[in-house]
């Protein structure tokens, strides 16, 4: 019997594989291509109480729509594949500013 446990799991792997798949196929992506699996990974997130995978997800669609998107993308997806183990469920505001702002450490900024 499969437990509740299990059914996270699996959906942590399916974010992950996602997650995983956008950062492969990056290099041959079309803008719209972009958007779409971003908006996807959020979506998902979003229905299974993964907050701050969906956070950091919202702010990538922002930063893609602000077109310096390419150096961004693989430091958002890599802050995202992190947040995926993060604790589920609705997130302090406090959390949420720390880990936007080590996507910001990251990109330098």
């Amino acid at each position: 019997m499969r437990t509740q446990a299990d059914f996270f799991t699996d959906i942590e792997n399916r974010i992950s594989g996602q997650i995983g798949a956008l950062a492969e196929a990056l290099p041959h992506c079309a803008l719209t291509q972009i958007v779409q699996g971003v908006d996807d990974i959020r979506c998902l997130a979003r229905d299974h109480g993964f907050a701050i995978v969906e956070t950091l997800a919202s702010q990538l669609e922002s930063a893609v729509a602000g077109g310096g998107y390419r150096a961004a993308v693989l430091t958002y997806l890599d802050a995202m594949n992190d947040a995926v183990r993060a604790p589920r469920g609705p997130m302090p505001a406090a959390a949420q500013e720390a880990w936007l702002a080590s996507v910001a450490m990251r990109l330098g900024h």
